[in-house]
């Protein structure tokens, strides 16, 4: 059997190492600036979100830069207030929660003490904790020390989001200079359409979070379950996440009614809170989300996965609101509601008489 010989000419080669080479410094360099690229995607989001009230304020007659200043010192001031509200007795439970692991851990014990694989689990784990609680809730007081570093980070991003509202209009002439004329009524209608996205998942995915809150709290609450604060504030962080989030905020809920309460107790929140997501999913969310977030369920999790291998819980929510604006991508780029006119065919060669 005759060998067939492919010649690869030199240029083809060394191109190709170069493009590995490159490939390999891009990713390196992402690697590098990936916190930065955080914290501009974040910056990008605030923007987003607050774009309309500077524009509602500039029709009003207040300059853009005072007008972004007075939006972005009432985001501030909101998310302040949220916090005074909220933190103190979710802090307050949170150390109660903390110092009665212990004893939650052994009710649970008991009551799989039928299921040997998950009894000696929890048998090792409540020993460790017995043995040396402050190991175990080290992690706390980890989380602690980076508060400072926290807030400079978000002071960095509240001003690089402050100075992308004042310029938007010259960032925006500087981008459409840099883009073929033929792209600009899709690269406008992207970042329209993109802007419209990340605004419907924030404000609608936090109103639709606070009713489950809400729910939740009122249901722990007759139910006498213990720690109900801090259960509503996992289940509205959780509510975020779609799909996987409620089922994840009624299995911590249930565990502890199991555990704290009765068994009973734990049966009725599962059908409580599942029942509830039956009526957001079918009622709640389409009337306050619309039609802005078309996200497929395997996109979604593909997006939570990946955001929050390669950036932790910060990429989980980001991946969200990113996931939805593959569609808006797909529906202008990809395959376009009117596809570019195609050039008049020419003529054919008449033949020779």
């Amino acid at each position: 059997m005759a060998i067939t010989r492919v010649d690869v000419p030199g240029r083809v080669f060394v191109k190709a190492v170069l493009t590995v080479l490159l490939t390999l410094v891009l990713i390196g360099f992402f690697e590098q600036i990936a916190t930065v690229v955080v914290m501009f995607a974040l910056a990008l989001i605030i923007t987003a979100v607050l774009d309309p009230v500077v524009a509602f304020l500039e029709r009003h007659h207040v300059p853009r830069g005072p007008a972004s200043m007075l939006s972005l010192a009432g985001l501030v001031l909101l998310v302040v207030g949220l916090l005074v509200l909220v933190v103190p007795p979710v802090v307050t439970q949170g150390i109660a929660l903390a110092e009665n692991l212990p004893n939650i851990l052994n009710s649970i014990r008991r009551a799989v003490v039928d299921y040997p694989a998950v009894y000696n689990a929890i048998e090792r784990q409540a020993v460790t904790i017995q043995r040396n609680p402050g190991a175990f809730f080290s992690g706390f007081l980890r989380a602690g020390v980076n508060v400072v570093t926290g807030i400079a980070t978000a002071l960095l991003i509240l001003t690089l989001a402050l100075y992308i509202l004042i310029d938007k209009q010259r960032l925006l002439d500087a981008l459409m200079r840099h883009t073929p004329v033929r792209y600009h009524d899709r690269l406008g209608r992207t970042l329209a359409e993109c802007s419209t996205v990340v605004r419907a998942y924030f404000a609608g995915q936090g109103i639709v979070s606070l009713l489950f809150a809400i729910y939740a709290f009122i249901v722990l609450m007759i139910l006498g379950v213990p720690f109900a604060i801090v259960l509503t504030a996992f289940a509205f962080v959780l509510d975020a996440i779609p799909n996987i989030g409620l089922a994840v905020a009624t299995i911590i809920a249930a565990i502890t009614a199991l555990a704290t309460t009765s068994p009973t107790a734990a049966i009725i929140i599962v059908i409580a809170f599942q029942g509830y997501n039956l009526i957001e999913n079918n009622l709640i969310s389409p009337r306050i989300l619309g039609n802005k977030l078309k996200i497929p369920p395997v996109l979604t999790l593909l997006a939570i996965l990946v955001g929050g291998q390669v950036l932790g819980v910060i990429g989980v929510f980001l991946a969200i609101p990113l996931a939805g604006m593959l569609p808006v991508i797909d529906r202008i780029w990809v395959i376009p509601d009117e596809p570019e006119p195609e050039s008049e065919p020419e003529a054919l060669p008449r033949a020779a008489d």
